[in-house]
């Protein structure tokens, strides 16, 4: 598939999967200089829950190649919070200088505590974090359930993760021992403009080694009767990226019809049910209910309500996440019907 570097990474499509290498968890130089927009972008995401105390842990970097800063942490939090800054973890910050990556990836520890190691690459990491003040701390190491899913332009992957170890939070211990959907990419630009699209929704769900999923899909105008007029997006746009992983088999997922079920005042998702095909013909029908909520802000012209969900699929359940993003041409809208 070809690439354009030059275009936000939520609306280019998808239409084949690459192969990964080891190399692909560290930095990629020569790939972001193809991005001449400030906003190139090279981003890990790493994170575990603790489903029956309905917490939620997220690590996060994001790395402006051009503007040589990163921003990123470490969040957690337990049940719904109304404010990102109400969890129990909250040590994230927008501007920090890239010198913690002078080891690449490999290992790094950024000026808030967060740090992440490289053990083998694609296949084990290692997440540590401490605040004594706070007695917070994590020691939390990750083993891949299979091998990452390299989308076709060869910037993007997902992995499913299994997450053992220790969280201590606000002075209580936990025991971490969860299934998880990794995040990276690189030479993407992400600019920060608003823009008149729906909300746009990111799927993860990890039944276990043999079973995981991710899908990007748009609100479907067909479920969604808010959504008229410039954010009615045809049924062949609605799906950016996706697959499936059954039995040893990944698959992209083609087509997508979610129904989002929102909470009119907060805009949390209560439920989520979808129905995703993949390329072989193959129906996936997935509900979801929400354990926990945070709202992220990724840049200020974006909201991300974070939702850990409780994802059932012909019988079985994953800890999974739905990360819904609206822009503000949508909220507009959106208010403005609620008031009429």
């Amino acid at each position: 598939m070809a690439n354009d570097t030059q275009q936000p990474f939520y609306l280019v499509r998808n239409d084949a999967l690459a192969d990964s290498a080891p190399a692909d968890d560290y930095l990629h130089p020569e790939r972001n200089r193809l991005v001449t927009d400030p906003t190139s972008t090279e981003t890990q995401y790493f994170g575990f829950y603790v489903p029956e105390e309905r917490i939620t842990a997220f690590g996060y970097i994001w790395h402006h190649v051009n503007l040589k800063t990163l921003t990123g942490g470490i969040i957690v939090w337990q049940g719904d919070k109304r404010y990102m800054l109400a969890s129990e973890i909250c040590d994230y910050r927008e501007f920090m200088t890239d010198a913690a990556l002078h080891q690449d990836l490999a290992e790094y520890r950024l000026e808030n505590g967060y740090g992440m190691k490289v053990l083998e690459p694609l296949k084990q990491h290692h997440m540590t974090y401490t605040d004594e003040a706070r007695q917070n701390a994590i020691d939390v190491r990750f083993e891949a359930l299979a091998p990452p899913v390299m989308l076709g332009d060869g910037n993007h992957f997902e992995q499913a993760m299994h997450a053992r170890g220790e969280l201590l939070l606000r002075g209580k211990r936990y025991t971490v021992d969860s299934f998880h959907m990794r995040d990276r990419s690189w030479g993407k630009a992400r600019p920060e403009a608003n823009l008149p699209l729906p909300p746009f929704g990111w799927i993860t769900a990890v039944f276990g080694e043999d079973f995981s999923l991710v899908a990007t899909v748009f609100d479907d105008p067909r479920e969604n009767p808010e959504i008229k007029g410039q954010f009615a997006l045809p049924p062949d746009r609605l799906v950016t990226s996706a697959w499936v992983r059954r039995a040893g088999r990944v698959q992209r997922i083609v087509a997508a019809r979610k129904r989002v079920e929102r909470d009119p005042v907060t805009l949390l998702a209560n439920r989520v049910d979808a129905e995703l095909t993949a390329e072989n013909g193959e129906r996936i029908r997935l509900s979801g209910t929400r354990f926990n909520s945070m709202p992220w802000r990724p840049w200020p012209n974006l909201q991300s309500l974070v939702c850990g969900m409780r994802w059932e699929c012909d019988g079985r359940i994953a800890y999974g996440e739905y990360n819904d993003n609206f822009w503000n041409d949508y909220l507009v809208e959106a208010s403005n019907a609620a008031h009429r």
